[in-house]
C-alpha cells in the first residue's frame, strides 16, 4: 500500500509516524523492532495525508485524512483521538503555528485553509476561501513592524498555481486582511 507522509515524533526523535492510503496510521519506535509497527490504528476511513507531532506540547499529534477529519491524539493512550473535527475536505497539510501551541494551520484540499483553536476542545478559528483550486500547501511566517509582531500565513492552491499570503488574525494586532496574490 502506498504511503502518504511519514513524521518524528518531536519529542522522541526514536518514535516516527506515518500514513497510508490504507487509511491506518502507524506508530514505529526505532529502539524497537522497527519492522514492526508499535500501533497499526484505523481510526481515519480513508489516506491518512498528514501528521504533525506538536513541537510547543508533548504528547499532542494531530493527523489529517482523506475523510475530512483532524484528530488530536494523546501519544500516550493511542486507542482514540482525544478530539476532532470535520473539515469539509481532505485534509492534505497541517502545521502546527510556530509559537501558540494550541493554533493548527490545515490545508482541507476542496475546502480552503483553516485555522483551528485545539484547546481542551477542537474549534474554528479562521477560515480562507479564496483559491479556486486544490488546497495543498501551508505555512506560518513571522512578521515584525516596530515593536510589534504579527502572523503571515502562506497557503498555495494546485492547478490555479496560485499562493496567497494572508494574516491570522487571532494571532495579530489589527485586522486580518488578504496581503497578495502570487501567480506563479
Amino acid at each position: 500500500m502506498e504511503a502518504w507522509i511519514s513524521a518524528f515524533d518531536y519529542w522522541n526523535t526514536n518514535v516516527v509516524y506515518s500514513g497510508g492510503d490504507d487509511a491506518r496510521l502507524k506508530g514505529w519506535d526505532m529502539r524497537i523492532a522497527p519492522h514492526t509497527p508499535t500501533f497499526n490504528l484505523g481510526r481515519h476511513q480513508a489516506g491518512v495525508c498528514s501528521i504533525q507531532s506538536n513541537f510547543h506540547r508533548e504528547n499532542v499529534l494531530a493527523t489529517g485524512s482523506y475523510d475530512e477529519n483532524v484528530f488530536i491524539w494523546d501519544t500516550r493512550n493511542m486507542r482514540a483521538p482525544v478530539s476532532e473535527f470535520n473539515v469539509g475536505g481532505g485534509v492534505w497539510r497541517l502545521k502546527w503555528h510556530p509559537e501558540i501551541s494550541s493554533r493548527l494551520l490545515v490545508g482541507a484540499m476542496y475546502n480552503g485553509f483553516h485555522i483551528l483553536d485545539v484547546a481542551s476542545t477542537v474549534n474554528l478559528s479562521t477560515s480562507f476561501m479564496e483559491h479556486a483550486s486544490i488546497a495543498y500547501g501551508a505555512d506560518w511566517c513571522q512578521t515584525r513592524d516596530g515593536k510589534s509582531k504579527g502572523w503571515l500565513v502562506g497557503t498555495s492552491s494546485f492547478y490555479d498555481h496560485v499562493t496567497h499570503i494572508w494574516r491570522d488574525s487571532a494571532a495579530n494586532i489589527g485586522s486580518g486582511c488578504l496581503e497578495t496574490t502570487l501567480s506563479a
